[in-house]
């Protein structure tokens, strides 16, 4: 007796890309929700309040990730099988060594820590279900694995320029950019081999809490954190650690 396929939407390229485009213009959507003026920074958007634009682009990324029928190859499960869950550990060693950074450096005041931690956890799965499942399942459907990882690294690092328009922060928006792009292609690599989001949701909401504290510290001394830049240096090994984990494997992982 065959079991009946998954009702729900077909994930497709073209979906794919359509949605990545809704997604970034709910991303860009404080211009026009908020107050009229836009924050100083990223890391003072982050700290300012919640975000309503991140609330509304994690939302619609769980909501098509359910809507779609390929629920399990967009790594909605948990890691298959569940000890490849320890190929996270690089990313997670320098994740948990910023926050080491970061409470050294004295912690900004509890409601601020609470307002960051609720938008980074909003930032983490809302990109990891819209690039790591949606866009990278999308492109996988059309192209083998390498460009596919590639293209979805690109893009990723493509949409964080978009927060310089959403906060006049140019330069800081640049530098992410770069950063994106590398640390994709991991977070791709450990996603591909766990079969699921969930352990890089759980790194990389915990290396955005770590990087805005620990910048939030060094503004109030009144001092420019050079951890943005130490963080684009740090994510080299990260990118060969994903070259590594996906070497010799076969289009569909």
């Amino acid at each position: 007796m065959t079991t009946p396929p998954r009702r729900g939407i077909h994930l497709s390229l073209p979906l794919s890309l359509a949605a990545l485009l809704a997604w970034l213009l709910l991303t860009i959507s404080g211009r026009w929700l908020g107050d009229g003026g836009a924050p100083a920074s990223l890391t003072a958007a982050v700290a300012g309040g919640i975000g309503l634009p991140w609330l509304l682009a994690a939302a619609f990324s769980v909501a098509l990730a359910l809507a779609l029928r390929e629920r399990a190859a967009l790594g909605l499960n948990l890691p298959q099988p569940l000890k490849t869950t320890w190929l996270a550990w690089p990313p997670l060693l320098y994740s948990l060594l910023l926050l080491l950074v970061a409470w050294a450096g004295g912690w900004p005041p509890r409601p601020v820590l609470l307002i960051v931690a609720c938008n980074t956890v909003l930032v983490a799965v809302s990109e990891e279900l819209m690039f790591r499942a949606i866009l990278l399942q999308g492109l996988l459907d059309r192209w083998a694995q390498w460009p596919a990882v590639l293209a979805c690294s690109a893009l990723f690092g493509l949409a964080h320029t978009v927060n310089g328009l959403a906060t006049g922060d140019v330069g800081g928006a640049l530098w992410q950019a770069v950063a994106a792009f590398l640390q994709g292609i991991c977070y791709a690599a450990i996603r591909l081999r766990t079969r699921s989001i969930w352990p890089m949701v759980v790194v990389h909401a915990l290396w955005d809490f770590a990087l805005v504290t620990a910048t939030l510290s060094a503004a109030a001394e009144g001092e420019g954190s050079v951890l943005p830049f130490a963080a684009l240096l740090a994510v080299l090994p990260l990118c060969l650690y994903g070259v590594f984990l996906l070497r010799n494997r076969n289009r569909n992982g």
